[in-house]
């Protein structure tokens, strides 16, 4: 029997609790990182249990502190030059040679070893969240500020200033789907809104500010009298039409007929030849708007047929009220004249090469109307499919349009002279290029490419070049934007995509003088002096910065109103000086935080770590919560903080140089208005 039981225990490998220094290493070795031990509570608890059971005396009671003292200090019969070297210092709480008692050690010490890791880190998220905070808040008082400035605005985007000259920057949040339904209304209406700019009555305020009337006058007499000005407004009646879904050819009859076609020029001249192209291509067949392909190719499949359709188009022309005459830089050529010539020239390559291109402006045509046809005739076909359809349609409209203007200034050789009106007819293919796009994009609503084309029209017009431009693209891409967001995180990204360091002015600038408990966040860059170093004592540093101290400041510096300004109420935010004197600075963590919003921080990092007294000097811009600043301070120790470890260096070394920060008062002790 005990034979059998020692072959059974021979078979099965003994359970042993004895010490095995290699087990123990391996498992020890998992807890390990960047060569110390992890400072987690779990892993505390785990690596001390084994390394107690190797004492010489196990502790029936222990935490993770004694099992440090009974390794690292040389007083104790435990000591272990190997396992000592594997503690964070910091982190496991000894600060000397001795196990710390109750009631022993300097009290600034003590202070200062106190654990502030959670304080510092928490310090810094709030910080970089703010600081973006405040940025947002500038951009949505800069987007109001654009809102009221200009009088064209309120006619452009009416629903977005009835609500956003409204509200409070700060609570932009919990506006913003109101917003974004006005948004949405104003660019879907965008081509409507841009046609009542030629309409004085359209401007709020007119004939009662000066200021108005003037900016009023100068764009509608652009819009209405000017050369370019009109083929803006021809281009936005065609545009509004069609988003409308009227018949493209009563949309060219009709503006023929509009006050912008009254002036005898080249322009008008231009839209009514349009017109008699389109009307003599007229189909009799209730769905279509002009003849098929094959009635083109049968119009002109033999001579005498094409020469019977331009007599036909000549004696139209001659019925109409005003026949068509353009100008070159030296006489007047009527269209009697060009199709006299062309008559005269039938077999020659010129004029065979013009009876091509209106070959091809009327095939243009015709397409056209396969297009209206093939949309009003899909069912049930997808959204895209009934896009591609539109985008199809919108495009030959311009490809007809275009071939139609150009006819008479092509290269053909019949008038030579009509290639002077290159300039018009030039600009006549832009507006309308751009305007059949916009048709497009606002049946996708895709809003975004609809205000880069608008821009192109409206940098045209007379005091809405540069500045106005620019800030019509940056906000109007910015409400294009925030209509597309399918999400929260999209409508986060979409403001961030919009926001620059511009903005909002804080309390300090609009009074008199303010006293704040006050943080600072930005980059900046200087000289360190370190006189511990016995060479090489000063560099150049650069990083971020994000000190937390006290601040005095003076407010209201510069401040004035234009006379546009008084009108409005609105004057323009004042700047800032401040006299700053930091006490901590947690620049190293804000760093590592605008990288990284949800890691933990692997060390533990201490009060004396972060302290950083100085003195600084910051000027703070107006409407804005970017200040400049410059002076020095007492470098933190806190150098470089990542996910697995934090660099610090206890040296004593001087900063001095220049930060560009956010300015985020924190509580305000004192403000004078």
């Amino acid at each position: 029997m005990t034979k059998i039981i020692i072959i059974v225990a021979l078979c099965f490998p003994v359970k042993s609790f004895a010490q095995n220094a290699y087990y123990d290493a391996i498992t020890l070795s998992k807890y390990v990182v960047n060569g110390k031990l992890d400072t987690t509570s779990d892993s505390k608890e785990a690596y001390s249990k084994i390394l107690n059971t190797y004492l010489i005396k196990p502790h029936e009671l222990f935490n993770p502190k004694t099992i440090f003292n009974d390794y690292a200090l040389t007083s104790s019969a435990n000591f272990n030059p190997f396992i000592k070297k594997l503690f964070h210092v910091a982190g496991m709480g000894a600060a000397s040679d001795q196990p710390f008692k109750k009631g022993e050690g300097n009290f600034f010490t003590r202070i200062g070893n106190l654990n502030v890791t959670n304080f510092a880190d928490g310090l810094a998220k709030f910080l970089v969240q703010r600081s973006k905070e405040e940025l947002n808040i500038a951009f949505f008082r800069r987007f109001q500020d654009f809102l009221r400035r200009y009088p064209e605005v309120r006619i452009i985007f009416p629903a977005t200033c009835s609500i956003a000259n409204q509200l409070a920057a700060y609570n932009y949040a919990a506006m913003l789907p109101a917003l974004r339904t006005s948004f949405h209304k104003d660019l879907a209406a965008l081509s409507t809104n841009l046609l009542a700019l030629r309409e004085t009555s359209s401007y709020e305020g007119y004939n009662i500010s000066d200021t108005i009337t003037k900016r009023a006058d100068v764009i509608t007499g652009f819009l209405n009298e000017t050369v370019n000005g009109r083929t803006i407004s021809a281009g936005l009646m065609i545009a509004d039409e069609i988003i409308q879904g009227s018949n493209i050819a009563e949309i060219i009859n009709t503006l023929s007929n509009d006050q912008l076609t009254t002036p005898n020029d080249n322009l008008s001249n231009h839209i009514q030849l349009l017109d008699l192209i389109s009307t003599s291509l007229r189909s009799n067949d209730e769905e279509r708007v002009w003849i098929t392909k094959k009635q083109v190719n049968n119009l002109f499949r033999d001579s005498i047929t094409t020469k019977l359709y331009f007599g036909l188009l000549y004696a139209s022309n001659l019925k109409r009220s005003r026949p068509l005459s353009f100008s070159n830089s030296n006489e007047n050529i009527s269209l009697q004249s060009f199709l006299t010539e062309l008559e005269k020239e039938w077999n020659t390559p010129k004029a065979l090469l013009f009876v091509q291109y209106f070959k091809n402006a009327a095939i243009a045509a015709s397409k056209v109307a396969d297009n209206a046809k093939s949309i009003l005739e899909i069912k049930d076909e997808g959204e895209q499919q009934v896009l591609t359809l539109y985008a199809d349609y919108t495009s030959s409209i311009f490809h007809f349009i275009k071939s139609s203007i150009t006819l008479l200034s092509n290269d053909n050789q019949i008038f030579p002279g009509l290639a002077n009106m290159n300039p018009i007819i030039q600009k006549l293919v832009f507006v309308f290029g751009e305007i059949t796009n916009c048709c497009y994009d606002i049946k996708s609503h895709n809003y975004g490419a609809l205000v880069l084309h608008t821009s192109a029209l409206v940098t045209m017009i007379p005091g809405c070049e540069n500045k106005f431009t620019d800030d019509y693209v940056r906000y109007g891409m910015f409400m294009a934007n925030i209509i597309e967001a399918n999400n929260s995180d999209e409508v986060k990204a979409a403001i961030e995509a919009a926001v620059l360091p511009v903005g909002s002015s804080s309390i300090k600038r609009e009074t008199t003088s303010n006293i704040s408990l006050n943080a600072f966040i930005g980059p900046f860059g200087g000289i360190e002096y370190l006189p511990a170093l016995t060479k090489n004592k000063t560099a150049f540093a650069a990083g971020v910065t994000a000190p937390v101290g006290v601040a005095f400041s003076w407010g209201k510096l510069g401040k004035h109103q234009s006379s546009e300004q008084k009108e409005n109420k609105k004057a323009p935010g004042g700047k800032s000086i401040t006299i700053f004197v930091p006490l901590i600075d947690v620049g190293s963590m804000a760093a590592y935080r605008l990288g990284n919003d949800s890691s933990k921080v692997a060390s533990e990092v201490t009060l004396s770590n972060i302290i950083s007294p100085g003195l600084y000097f910051y000027y703070g811009l107006g409407k804005c919560p970017v200040s400049i600043g410059i002076g020095a301070q007492v470098g933190p120790q806190l150098r470089k903080v990542t996910a697995l470890e934090i660099n610090k260096d206890k040296n004593f070394y001087l900063r001095f140089g220049l930060n560009v920060v956010v300015d985020i008062p924190l509580f305000n002790f004192y403000t004078r208005n």
